[in-house]
Parts: C-alpha cells; sequence; structure tokens
C-alpha cells in the first residue's frame, strides 16, 4: 500500500479524516507521444478528448500540444493517509501500544521511536502504520479553474452560514479569514498549496474523488 500526502499547514490531513474533504486535484501530466499516436481519433471532439482506457485510468489528450495525462492512481485503489508519527501519537487511545508498534516496524527500541525522522515528517513514516486509509471512487481531468461551487467545498472549503462566509484553515494565522464565495476561498486556498499564481495559469488537473474507509 502507497500513502497519499494532503497539506497540513491548510488543515487538509485533518479535513480528510474528518470527511469535508473527499476531491483531491493534482497536476499530473506525462508528454507520451508515441502513446497518443497509437490512441488519439482524430474524429473525437472537442479538441481536448476525455476517456478511460482499458486499464480504467483516465486519459486526457490535448491534440495540439500532443501531452497526455495520466493519474498515478486507479480507481478502487486504496491508499494511507500520511501523517507524522508524532500527530499519531497524539490522538491515539493507546499511545503506548502505537508506539511499540512503530519500534517494532522500525526495528529499533520504543526510546528511540521520537528519534526517527518520521516523527516529525510525515514522508519518513510507514504506510501499515497510518490509522486513516482513502479509497478512489472516481476519476476526472478538468481545467483548475472548471470546479464547481460544490466541489469547492469537497476540497475542503468551509462554509459559516451565520455570516454566509466561506474559509480555510491556516495554522500560521491566529485568527480566520473569510471569503464571499466558493472560489475565491478556493482560489486562495490553491495559491497557497502549490505555489503564487496557480489559480491564475489555469492548468489541466487530474480530480480524485475518493471516499474515508478507516
Amino acid at each position: 500500500m502507497q500513502k497519499i500526502n494532503f497539506n497540513d499547514l491548510y488543515g487538509l490531513t485533518q479535513a480528510v479524516i474528518e470527511e469535508r474533504k473527499t476531491n483531491t486535484r493534482r497536476f499530473e501530466l506525462d508528454a507520451d507521444s508515441e502513446y497518443i499516436a497509437r490512441h488519439y481519433n482524430p474524429i473525437y471532439q472537442p479538441q481536448h478528448c476525455y476517456y478511460r482506457d482499458s486499464r480504467g485510468m483516465c486519459q486526457l489528450i490535448n491534440s495540439n500540444t500532443r501531452k497526455l495525462f495520466i493519474p498515478r492512481y486507479k480507481i478502487g485503489e486504496v491508499m494511507a493517509v500520511a501523517q507524522r508519527y508524532s500527530s499519531i501519537a497524539a490522538g491515539h487511545p493507546d499511545v503506548d501500544t502505537f508506539l511499540l508498534q512503530v519500534a517494532k516496524a522500525h526495528k529499533i527500541s520504543i526510546e528511540s521511536v521520537q528519534e526517527l525522522a518520521g516523527w516529525n515528517n510525515k514522508m519518513f513514516t510507514k504506510a501499515e502504520l497510518m490509522p486513516h486509509q482513502i479509497r478512489i471512487t472516481g476519476i476526472r481531468c478538468e481545467l483548475l479553474r472548471d470546479i464547481s461551487d460544490a466541489c469547492c467545498l469537497k476540497e475542503g472549503i468551509r462554509y459559516v452560514p451565520k455570516i454566509n462566509k466561506f474559509y480555510f484553515e491556516d495554522v500560521c494565522r491566529e485568527e480566520s479569514f473569510y471569503f464571499d464565495n466558493h472560489r475565491e476561498a478556493f482560489a486562495s486556498l490553491i495559491d497557497r498549496v502549490s505555489g503564487k499564481g496557480t489559480w491564475g495559469s489555469n492548468p489541466w488537473v487530474v480530480v480524485y474523488e475518493f471516499e474515508l474507509v478507516k
């Protein structure tokens, strides 16, 4: 089993765990001209054609740039939600048992667990020790700015009915900041997560729909 990473700084990992985030948009592009030459059908309209091939994978071809999107995940695939060992331990109902599991998995003493790189960096944790998993339920390709209001909420944007405003978590800010609509909030979020100007550049993305299974 592989891990999938969500941004902690803007509360996206927690949003997945709380089942508030059930979509993720990823930038996955592979310029495979030979594959396109074998599969591209010029009668497809519009210019950007989208289909699922026999592998159950979503393909998006731009006939001008000759670029092909190949998602790294498959429908039905189950992945562990990456977390730091320290974060898991902080909310674990039986911390000693968890620390023992980590120690055994890394073949170290329990006293050395907090010295592991994975204690504060989830890139170095083991998938089998992650307490939460998701299953991919749908895949599609679209331009980033084609996101719907409903999908903005599925990306972890939160709505406050009392003031009719939208926001997302930011652990670096002491106070929440609010937006007038779904898209303003998501545009700000994606620029923080993926780099300033991402929303404005409107790239193609692979959209994964998923559900929490554990």
